[in-house]
């Protein structure tokens, strides 16, 4: 009896696996500065089509608004290389999108981070979501997590690591890789099926459809709101009755924290890149080569490698 009972795994209280979120969370709120490279491997099945995305990032932070976040995209089946940036320098935060070869200003930090979190495969949420004072509590990505339970340990780069999951209003599993010298993230996997009873959805409120269109610097008007309400509920019904499976796994390495000057939160879209009202919009106007918005001038050559 008491062999069976010393083989049984450790199934770790509630209030410690609390303790060492609160821990990571403080940790994060501690940092001045925080800078790294990743991927993020996708691999998704969708209606019976497979498709893998390998996302390469890097993401530079400074308490307590300024961030350079680039990426790149590829695809298996082949399809055309994708990538973009989302950056600003403490004055106005800014969105750049390859596929477009476009940018355009944003209307504040969390729309700027929250709107490219889709788009670089969650590189611009994970980590930003935990470091900046800008997210309220709802936000981080570990506040999310339903009864969360401690799995195991594991070793990361000899590294070794607190496994932590539970189910959230958004995903089936997530599971994160907690550094236990560093109470940092190493790793972090999200199941891409929905939870049971399907992921929450906002109520779309007028508020919601405001912000929206603030965000995306579009007027505000009676037109534009039907337009973006139709938009939400489409991108909802999508949401809901979609039939993906998969997971996604993401990896931050090379972790410090440097002494960031204001020129580190500088980037320069590619010549014949045009400056749009939303990141989605109409052309605003076409800067000439080298000859973009202050918040946006850089020194930098090779944006996507930054």
């Amino acid at each position: 009896m008491s062999v069976a009972s010393a083989q049984e795994p450790y199934i770790a209280p509630p209030s410690e696996v609390q303790g060492i979120l609160n821990k990571v969370l403080a940790k994060y709120k501690s940092m001045a500065t925080y800078c790294s490279v990743g991927t993020i491997v996708s691999d998704m099945v969708e209606a019976g089509t497979k498709v893998q995305t390998t996302t390469s990032f890097t993401i530079k932070l400074k308490k307590p608004n300024m961030y350079l976040i680039t990426w790149s995209q590829t695809s298996v089946p082949a399809a055309l290389p994708q990538g973009g940036a989302v950056w600003s320098d403490g004055t106005q935060p800014y969105l750049y999108l390859l596929m477009n070869t476009s940018y355009a200003k944003v209307g504040d930090d969390v729309s700027a981070l929250g709107g490219a979190t889709a788009i670089s495969s969650g590189a611009s949420n994970t980590v930003p979501s935990l470091f900046f004072p800008a997210f309220t509590d709802k936000g981080f990505a570990l506040a999310r997590l339903k009864d969360p339970v401690l799995e195991k340990s594991e070793l990361i780069g000899g590294d070794d690591c607190y496994v932590i999951s539970g189910a959230s209003n958004i995903s089936k599993k997530e599971t994160f890789w907690i550094s236990k010298s560093s109470n940092l993230i190493l790793r972090y996997e999200k199941s891409l099926e929905a939870p049971e009873g399907g992921a929450a959805m906002p109520e779309i409120t007028d508020d919601l459809v405001e912000k929206s269109l603030k965000a995306m610097g579009q007027p505000v008007t009676d037109d534009s709101k039907k337009q973006m309400r139709e938009m939400i509920k489409a991108a909802q019904s999508t949401l809901k009755n979609g039939d993906v499976t998969g997971t996604s796994m993401e990896m931050q390495m090379e972790i410090t924290n440097p002494d960031f000057t204001d020129k580190d939160f500088k980037f320069t879209p590619p010549s014949g890149t045009t400056l749009t009202d939303s990141p989605m919009g109409t052309t605003s106007e076409t800067p000439q080569q080298g000859q973009v918005p202050a918040a946006a001038g850089s020194t930098n050559t090779a944006p996507m490698t930054q």
